[in-house]
């Protein structure tokens, strides 16, 4: 009974702060308003993505966008309505999965108060991000799958091929967790046949008729990413343009989605940045393989988010890009890891809300050109603030216990 009223009242606050995120969409600007709308409209039109026009965004997207068109088309609704409510729908599976797992794992009640706490209570302060893109639906799909370590113990094999479908469809979504298969494959308790199998039947599932439709054209995502700049919002863009405070050397291009500026400087840090960016995440598969190949005790489902956490934040700091949705992809992960110690806990839940109300909400205005310390602007202040919490959960992660008790 205790269970059942715990269950009811979560469930309560769920839909209550995602009602208010339904009603309260952002007051100025939408992805979902202004391009995914214009993409849909595009395909109805007859215009076909990857092979007549440049569309940067994996596969398992189209739908995402196109349904709300079709809906709206039947009378049901507007795009925008309808698209968010369909990651409302998504959110509330989620909910769903991240409950179960917070409930199954070996924690203090406290603690999972705070879990529950944080996945319910931060998505107000992200609330003009949260239905607002891909973000919730990419993170979401990797949660899942790293949840299927938890719940579910027998049947090795369909609980693997569950686990592939979704790690598979996260990549379907943002390409950006692909790096881990390399890891989470080696954390098979199959023969390697089977594994092989399950992750075949996994990929298949997901990536099989986009493969078939539109094959080698598919390259174009790859072709979009790699001609764009440092986005402004990102730590090399936040290093560049603390250079020309002093330097004077760079200009800014007016321009979405990256608004990056240009000049010696940047281009300098452009040549690093392609180069770390991917050393970064090569250090961090081999700092995973390096646990995987040394402790034989690990706890799949800890070790799975605690390369999670050390991998996004990872490439936060070293990518050329990053976007405020981008806050959204640690949400799910500190609410279901495991945590040692409440204070540990605490310092993540804390810093996760510091981050978000920063930088995802209106709440604090400041400024920005201003001078803070000559010829440093404000701008420079509250970025740094953005940026250190980010390189302390980095380093705390590394600190995350994965032994299976």
């Amino acid at each position: 009974m205790k269970k059942k009223k715990w269950f009811v009242i979560t469930l309560i606050v769920f839909f209550i702060t995602r009602a208010y995120i339904l009603k309260f969409p952002p007051p100025f600007y939408s992805d979902v308003f202004h391009d995914y709308r214009r993409y849909a409209n595009m395909w109805h039109s007859g215009l076909i993505p990857y092979l007549k026009h440049f569309y940067e965004y994996p596969p398992a997207t189209l739908p995402l966008l196109y349904i709300p068109l079709l809906i709206k088309n039947l009378g049901l609704g507007h795009y925008y309505q309808n698209y968010r409510f369909q990651i409302f729908l998504f959110d509330f599976i989620l909910f769903l999965f991240i409950f179960k797992a917070i409930n199954k794992l070996k924690t203090s009640s406290l603690s999972k108060k705070l879990a529950l706490g944080f996945y319910l209570l931060t998505p107000v302060i992200a609330k003009d991000f949260f239905y607002e893109g891909l973000d919730l639906v990419f993170i979401g799909s990797l949660s899942i799958a790293i949840i299927s370590f938890l719940l579910f113990k027998k049947k090795q094999f369909l609980k693997r091929c569950f686990f592939y479908s979704f790690f598979w469809l996260s990549t379907s979504i943002k390409l950006m967790s692909a790096p881990l298969l390399a890891p989470y494959f080696f954390l098979k308790k199959l023969t390697l046949k089977q594994e092989i199998k399950a992750f075949a039947i996994g990929f298949l599932l997901i990536w099989f008729i986009p493969l078939a439709i539109f094959r080698s054209s598919l390259s174009v995502m790859f072709v979009f990413h790699a001609n764009r700049g440092i986005k402004y919002a990102s730590f090399p863009g936040y290093i560049v343009e603390t250079i020309n405070y002093f330097t004077q050397s760079e200009t800014r291009i007016n321009q979405p989605p990256d608004f990056q500026l240009t000049g010696p400087v940047s281009d300098i840090a452009l040549s690093i940045v392609d180069k770390t960016f991917y050393l970064s995440i090569a250090l961090v598969l081999a700092y995973a393989f390096y646990i995987i190949f040394k402790n034989k005790n690990i706890d799949y489902y800890k070790f799975s988010l605690k390369i999670a956490l050390i991998y996004i934040f990872t490439i936060f700091l070293t990518g050329k890009i990053f976007s405020q949705p981008f806050h959204l992809w640690y949400i799910p992960l500190i609410a279901l890891f495991p945590f040692k110690s409440i204070k540990t806990q605490l310092v993540y839940i804390l810093l996760g809300v510091w981050m978000l109300i920063l930088d995802t909400t209106p709440w604090i205005t400041i400024n920005e050109m201003a001078m803070f310390i000559n010829p440093l602007p404000w701008k420079f202040a509250t970025y740094s603030l953005r940026f250190l919490p980010m390189i302390v959960l980095l380093k705390m992660s590394f600190k995350l216990s994965i032994k299976n008790k």
